[in-house]
């Protein structure tokens, strides 16, 4: 599922950096805008599992920083080599002329992680005082007219928290109702709160089916996060070279996979070295906790 919100995305940027317009999949939001919310519903399902398990504070932490950082750290640098190198400053000639502008949501999924953390510590219920501050938060920002992104991707991430807290709402009948009132918002111009009530449920259920053909796919390695942080330079690099007028499914079949190599090449030689180090309770055995692959 993580794979497929990275795809979603980086095929929603191939109509923007080429100057097209995004496919829109309900109301305002793009396609890409539904892969950043799968992702974030994932990653407060997943997160809040890791703090259940181990609610230490510093081990935490150092798990969330080696799982986004050191790709990070080798991504930014080597993109602005690359682009030199090419004898290039930026991309002033491109419908869009940021080098990477997949990054703005990262400070966004760090404030969620404080978020629970904080939550994490202030309470035995963290799921339930992550999900009241957002959907708070939320209300506060359409009252004042506000289009505040912590507010809006803080509540996907708080329900995908609610889910892993309570598995009743990944029942079939849970699923239903749940479905029925996103639903029903969505219809009364609610977008926002049909979706938090939709995308995070249906995620989390999908992602945890064994589907024949994709539950071996991680024999190759996790490539969602290499995919998401490289894709962008990578097109940005294909509309300067090709030109904004080359058709779309050619300058896809040229970013994509040239974008997967990046993302293998991130995965097996920063990412899965960097998460070996992940601290684990005293109790765990060292080989099957650093076999794991973290959230």
């Amino acid at each position: 599922m993580r794979m497929i919100a990275a795809l979603l995305v980086l095929v929603s940027h191939q109509f923007a950096l080429s100057g097209r317009p995004e496919p829109r999949f309900v109301g305002e939001d793009s396609f890409g805008h539904l892969g950043v919310l799968i992702f974030f519903s994932i990653s407060g399902y997943l997160v809040t599992s890791s703090w259940l398990k181990d609610p230490h504070v510093l081990r935490f932490v150092a798990r969330r920083v080696l799982r986004m950082a050191p790709a990070l750290c080798v991504s930014m640098p080597l993109t602005l080599a690359v682009i030199a190198s090419f004898g290039m400053t930026g991309f002033p000639d491109n419908p869009r002329h940021l080098t990477n502008g997949s990054l703005w949501t990262v400070p966004y999924e760090v404030y969620c992680y404080a978020g629970l953390l904080v939550a994490g510590v202030a309470t035995r219920r963290p799921s339930i005082a992550l999900a009241v501050a957002s959907f708070g938060y939320l209300v506060f920002a359409e009252m004042r007219s506000e289009t505040n992104f912590l507010a809006y991707f803080g509540v996907f991430f708080a329900a995908g928290s609610l889910l892993r807290a309570f598995p009743i709402g990944l029942k079939p009948l849970a699923i239903l109702v749940t479905l029925t009132i996103g639903c029903a918002l969505i219809h009364g111009d609610q977008t926002t709160l049909g979706l938090a009530f939709m995308v995070p449920p249906l995620t989390i259920v999908m992602g945890s089916q064994s589907w024949p053909g994709l539950r071996d796919i991680s024999a190759i390695g996790d490539l969602s996060y290499g995919v998401y942080i490289y894709a962008w330079p990578v097109q940005q690099m294909g509309v300067a070279y090709m030109g904004r007028q080359t058709p779309y499914f050619e300058l896809l079949a040229v970013t994509v996979p040239v974008t997967l190599a990046l993302a293998a090449a991130s995965w097996h030689l920063i990412e899965k070295k960097a998460l070996r180090c992940k601290p684990g309770k005293k109790s765990d055995n060292p080989t099957s906790s650093r076999a794991a692959v973290d959230p």
